[in-house]
């Protein structure tokens, strides 16, 4: 039996295009212009999908009256060749009772290509990549699923016009549920399908709509046109930021769906620098290109020169600029791509402002000197390698370094390989990277005495490092 809680909004709107939003850019980020003052007072352009609420008391069972367990499955169904009959109900994937229908009733065909069907399948797939989640398109013969019609339109189950999509929905899991996409008025959009797919089947699990126009459970427009569940808490909403359905203010959908499903086996994007290539002259301020290319979709970029991270990007195309301020000599570039789940790959090339410095000699300005054939601030020089600080900003490599003994400097990346730290500085491998650091050195190599145990670098969460020393070739 079906029961609807009172008190609650079942929304079903269409979208409209062109008009500008009240929403605030505290809420969520990108675009939202499409999110209109007045939604209910306004014939959208785009069916929405929605959700119908559903007595969360009631527990749902299999044909043979036993509680079902939760799955993983996703069984999306094109009623293809004669339509599906379903009758109305508690949820059941396996029998084809819904609590969506007043009537058994009969959800007409996929009306687009086998072609066009395999599209959609496969973007559904994209979508649900990065999570625990199993995509089939032929009914499970045992155990419980998920069922996603995908198919007809919205009057075959009592839906009014400009419903794209309809799903039950409870504030959190409902086992065996039955979602229904109406691709049959999207016109063979198959971005359109997928998006309503994608919303219907997490409303089942206890989404709501996000007020975000690149996650699948929006209702804007002005995102891209593929969508993928967003790793950032933001305000649900329709055409507004609101407060969500289940309580609290915000919503994390890939967060939500990770902790019902966990991840997938992910696969790390593909990262290239394309410019400068491996060995260049460049200038400083020079430009850095990146592809990155992943099966779900690229999210984030990191632009690190010698072991310093240097900026941030959160969109395609993949172009930074290095600083004005790198010195002369080698630098190593490192771009660092994350996918959707947060899955990282890079790539690392070495570049030359001018020619590469052997001692600080070579450097254009005395008061450089030379690091693994790179010119940086030197001794005698405020932030520069080996004066003191107490943070970050003090020196100019962005590294404060502190051995826990009262003893703080500015530090310098190195390669324990290529003997390239000056003087009295020896190079010290911390964790994954590696320091020059004063007093280690003793003429150009490293002593296995004078130990700087428990190294620790300000505000690079790298914590309380313990240090090892390699003696350097000579």
């Amino acid at each position: 039996m079906k029961t609807t809680l009172a008190g609650f909004l079942s929304f079903s709107a269409l979208l409209v295009t062109g008009m500008t939003g009240l929403a605030s850019a505290d809420f969520v980020q990108g675009d939202i212009g499409d999110a209109a003052q007045n939604p209910l007072a306004t014939p959208w352009t785009r069916p929405q999908a929605t959700y119908k609420i559903i007595d969360p008391g009631l527990p749902t069972v299999t044909g043979d009256g036993v509680s079902a367990v939760q799955s993983n499955v996703i069984y999306l169904n094109n009623c293809k060749p004669n339509g599906c009959q379903v009758t109305p109900g508690q949820d059941n994937s396996a029998t084809n009772r819904s609590s969506i229908p007043d009537q058994a009733s009969t959800v007409t065909p996929f009306a687009y290509s086998d072609s066009n069907w395999q599209q959609v399948v496969q973007c559904v797939k994209d979508t649900y990549a990065a999570y625990g989640v199993q995509i089939v398109t032929e009914r499970p013969a045992s155990g419980n699923y998920h069922m996603a019609i995908v198919a007809g339109r919205p009057q075959d189950v009592q839906m009014q016009s400009g419903v794209g999509g309809v799903s039950p929905f409870a504030c959190g899991f409902i086992n065996n549920a039955i979602s229904f996409s109406f691709a049959n008025i999207y016109g063979g959009s198959v971005d359109d399908v997928c998006w309503t797919v994608a919303q219907e089947t997490a409303h089942s699990w206890g989404l709501d709509h996000k007020f975000d126009n690149k996650d699948p459970m929006t209702y804007l427009q002005s995102g891209p046109d593929r969508k993928t569940f967003q790793n950032t808490a933001g305000p649900c909403g329709e055409f507004s930021a609101r407060n969500c359905q289940c309580g609290g203010s915000n919503m994390n959908s890939h967060q939500m769906i990770m902790g019902t499903f966990g991840s997938s086996t992910p696969t790390p994007p593909t990262v290239t620098i394309t410019a400068p290539k491996q060995g260049d002259s460049v200038q400083a301020g020079f430009a850095i290109r990146a592809d990155i290319t992943d099966d779900v979709g690229a999210t984030k970029a990191e632009l690190r020169i010698d072991g310093n991270l240097v900026a941030t990007i959160n969109a395609a195309p993949w172009v930074f600029n290095a600083p004005m301020t790198l010195g002369q000599g080698n630098h190593t570039i490192k771009i660092t791509g994350y996918d959707v789940g947060g899955t990282p790959d890079d790539a690392s090339i070495t570049v030359a402002i001018g020619a590469p410095c052997k001692k600080a000699a070579d450097c254009s300005n005395d008061t450089d000197t030379c690091v693994d054939g790179r010119c940086v601030p030197g001794e005698g020089v405020d932030g520069g390698l080996g004066d003191t600080c107490t943070g970050n900003p003090e020196c100019k490599s962005g590294q404060c370094a502190s051995d826990g003994s009262g003893n703080s400097y500015c530090v310098e990346s190195c390669d324990p390989e290529l003997d390239g730290c000056p003087g009295d500085f020896g190079c010290i491998t911390a964790g994954t990277g590696s320091v020059c650091w004063p007093g280690a050195g003793g003429g150009g190599g490293c002593s296995t005495n004078n130990d700087a145990a428990g190294l620790s670098f300000f505000g690079l969460g790298l914590g309380a490092l313990l240090l090892s020393r390699r003696r350097r070739r000579r």
